[in-house]
């Protein structure tokens, strides 16, 4: 019995690397889980890969909404300073963003607002499931 229950609890938790997305700019990927946040990679407007770092979802696979979050890009200094993020990648080029999924459970797609440097966000990604 217990066994059975295990073993189901573990399928109906799907893997970080199970979950992706599509949008206009590429793929956006869950990459990791770190100190109770999770990663997100996906391709910034101007091209390069870029760090998405949502505080407080990581495990949270049922119980999503609107997640204030923040980014970090892999291309040229942007903003007035540099900011670094809780696994030591640091960058001149970052922002606010917002999450917003459509649905509390998984599996779901989602908007990605994004702002630069400390700006509100002002643009948004689209994010699709394959």
């Amino acid at each position: 019995m217990i066994r059975a229950t295990l073993t189901a609890l573990l399928l109906a938790t799907p893997a970080v690397a199970d979950e992706s997305w599509t949008s206009v700019w590429g793929d956006i990927i869950y990459e990791d889980e770190r100190h109770g946040d999770a990663i997100f990679s996906f391709v910034n407007f101007d091209g390069y890969v870029a760090t998405l770092v949502i505080p407080g979802l990581a495990g949270n696979y049922s119980n999503r909404g609107m997640h204030d979050a923040y980014w970090l890009g892999q291309g040229s200094q942007v903003c007035n300073g540099f900011l670094s993020s809780p696994d030591g990648i640091t960058s001149g080029q970052y922002g606010q963003a917002l999450v917003v999924f459509d649905h509390a459970a998984f599996p779901t797609g989602f908007t990605l607002e994004l702002g630069e440097c400390f700006d509100p966000p002002t643009y948004s990604i689209r994010a699709e499931l394959p």
